[in-house]
């Protein structure tokens, strides 16, 4: 097979043109957090933002660039970056091999394969996150007034750890995917967090809910990651759990 053709079979399977996601949606908590519970899971030299909060969340794409409908459950810590308030994500589950694998080696995302329900009817809405039989997030409530001018969920600066793998040599990546509001609504959840020893969200510091909210966006490529900084090798044997097992 020539090289022309396996491009021609890549471009089959891709849509080149758009956003990357069309109306995505994340159901999303923003909880305070414990600092001193917290900052062990962090990369060395990434600092939590004041005040301390993380988004909790999970995610449903029903339209992507690689034609692979999946879903997602995170936990987007916020931190300080070099421009604005950003984003470490330390926790993450999806239900599809082909995001797992785009995520973890373009975007340092810890991507794990999980089980994920995500439903919306009306203004009630649901959503689960499991692993290996146990379940870690469940939300569970209504959506409530329209928000005019909401604050991004994704399209802030990510700060992720790649590398930990291999023989790669494990570094901090900086990027801002492009997003653009669809819709976001306030939501009225009933939260319930999980944990186990190989997704320990319980240990995290994960406090009370501050706000909730439905965002409903289209994503773009935005900035590109690019190398921050090489990790110290330690990273990687003290927080192999949650990213890898």
């Amino acid at each position: 097979m020539t090289a022309r053709a396996d491009f021609a079979r890549v471009r089959a399977l891709l849509r080149t043109t758009g956003p990357t996601y069309r109306d995505a949606h994340y159901l999303t908590t923003t909880v305070e957090v414990d600092p001193a519970a917290m900052r062990p899971w962090l990369p060395g030299g990434v600092h939590l933002a004041d005040p301390p909060r993380a988004d909790l969340f999970c995610a449903w794409f029903p339209d992507n660039a690689f034609q692979s409908p999946y879903r997602e459950a995170g936990l987007f810590v916020h931190v300080r970056t070099p421009a604005r308030t950003g984003i470490h994500t330390p926790w993450m589950i999806v239900d599809d091999d082909i995001a797992l694998i785009v995520g973890r080696e373009a975007l340092g995302y810890p991507k794990k394969i999980g089980e994920i329900t995500f439903t919306v009817s009306g203004d009630d809405i649901e959503a689960r996150a499991g692993r290996r039989g146990a379940e870690l997030i469940h939300m569970h409530g209504e959506l409530g007034e329209h928000i005019e001018e909401p604050y991004p969920i994704l399209g802030r600066p990510n700060l992720n750890a790649t590398g930990l793998i291999g023989a790669a040599i494990p570094r901090l990546v900086l990027f801002r995917p492009g997003e653009h509001p669809i819709e976001t609504r306030r939501a009225h959840l009933t939260l319930t967090l999980g944990g186990t020893p190989r997704d320990p969200l319980h240990e995290m510091g994960l406090g009370e809910v501050v706000d909730a909210r439905l965002h409903r966006v289209d994503l773009t490529r935005g900035i590109p990651p690019f190398p921050v900084r090489p990790l110290s090798p330690r990273f990687i044997p003290r927080r192999f759990v949650p990213r890898i097992l």
